[in-house]
């Protein structure tokens, strides 16, 4: 049942990295790595669940999936292709096809006719096919261990971490499948289907730990479309009440696509817009801020934020009314030179600008935008 579990994650995995296939060469090799991982399980699956042979084509996906695994280390510590790894692959599919057909009735996989003998050329196919996963696993688990040091701190390198321990435990796998086999062909007597499971439950705890590995960039990136989105969700309120007072200061009024609300430059460009057309709208409407001292509900402010929220209801409100510009107007508060400041001072304005409780000292309700004059 976990096996099936895990088959399934994996293949939840393969279609969720799918749009990934155009965003360069190394998330192509990755996600065709993934994809070869996953048909060999299902290919394999059915033969298992019934107690038969595996299909040799399960094998075969296997091998591509190693392969491509050795590529994409190659992308990432940027070595130069190397030939001889395509001919040692090669060579490894020619030799497990020849002593595929040379076995009658086939490679045995089953538990119970492994149980019952394994011959010499069968004992050489497994070591072939299972060293050479071995060989590609451990290079995979080298390279997970040596990038997670130079990743940063927090999800980024957990995940790397977790990938590394989980090709390892997989490597394990395959590493005690050779050692059975060759106990079996050298006679001694190996019961497969008792210890299938437990050296089985390496190889699943392998391929759920390289899930969640693999898992953690894309969980990262949610987190921060997450935290993009509650940004632009918290400036809405002002945001709202500058554009429908100043229609004129937005910058691209049309709508956003649906496919630009999860991708997160496009968020993060839309806060940026955001803040800059609150920042010119309250530059217009600086004019009809009172400035601090005048007696107005403004000085009884003691959070910064709310003063500020006060201010900018007190002014919309009275260009809605058509008062006159003030000959000595009002200063809106100074905030950080970085937009991540203007963001946070925005955020927080914004939320008391949102609070009846907290504007209501500037005298009035703001007004509706469509009630301000142009």
């Amino acid at each position: 049942m976990t096996a099936a579990v895990v088959l399934g994650l994996l293949w939840a995995v393969v279609l969720i990295r799918l749009p990934t296939l155009r965003r360069g060469h190394r998330r192509r090799v990755l996600w065709g790595s993934l994809f070869a991982a996953a048909l060999a399980g299902g290919i394999a699956a059915p033969a298992v669940a019934a107690g038969r042979d595996v299909p040799f084509a399960a094998h075969l996906c296997g091998v591509a999936a190693a392969h491509l695994l050795l590529r994409l280390i190659d992308l990432v510590t940027g070595a130069r292709r190397d030939h001889a790894r395509w001919a040692f692959t090669t060579a490894v599919i020619l030799v497990m096809s020849v002593l595929a057909m040379s076995v009658p009735g086939g490679v045995r996989t089953s538990p119970h006719r492994q149980t019952a003998g394994i011959t010499p050329a069968e004992v050489v196919y497994w070591t072939v096919f299972e060293g050479y996963l071995v060989v590609i696993l451990v290079l995979g688990a080298r390279a997970c261990a040596r990038i997670a040091r130079s990743a940063p701190a927090g999800v980024p390198r957990t995940g790397m971490r977790a990938m590394a321990v989980g090709i390892a435990l997989i490597a394990g796998y395959a590493a005690g499948r050779i050692l059975l086999v060759a106990a079996r062909g050298a006679g001694v007597p190996v019961d497969f289907a008792a210890v299938g499971p437990p050296v089985g439950a390496l190889r699943t705890a392998g391929v759920a730990l390289v899930l969640v590995g693999s898992a953690a960039p894309p969980a990262l990136r949610v987190r921060e479309l997450v935290r993009a989105h509650r940004v632009l969700w918290a400036l809405r309120p002002l945001w709202t009440a500058i554009r429908g007072a100043f229609p004129e200061v937005v910058l691209l009024p049309a709508a956003p696509r649906a496919r630009d609300q999860i991708t997160i430059a496009e968020v993060r460009l839309r806060q940026y817009r955001r803040v800059i057309e609150i920042r010119d709208g309250m530059l217009a409407l600086r004019e009809h801020l009172p400035p601090a001292g005048s007696g107005t509900a403004l000085d009884a402010g003691t959070d910064p934020a709310v003063v500020e929220a006060r201010g900018i209801a007190l002014a919309l409100r009275r260009r809605a009314a058509g008062e006159p510009p003030l000959a000595v107007p009002g200063c809106w508060a100074p905030v950080g030179p970085d937009m991540a400041d203007e963001i946070a001072w925005l955020s927080r304005v914004s939320a008391a600008f949102r609070s009846p409780g907290a504007v209501s000292g500037a005298g009035a309700r703001t007004p509706r935008p469509g009630g301000s004059p142009h």
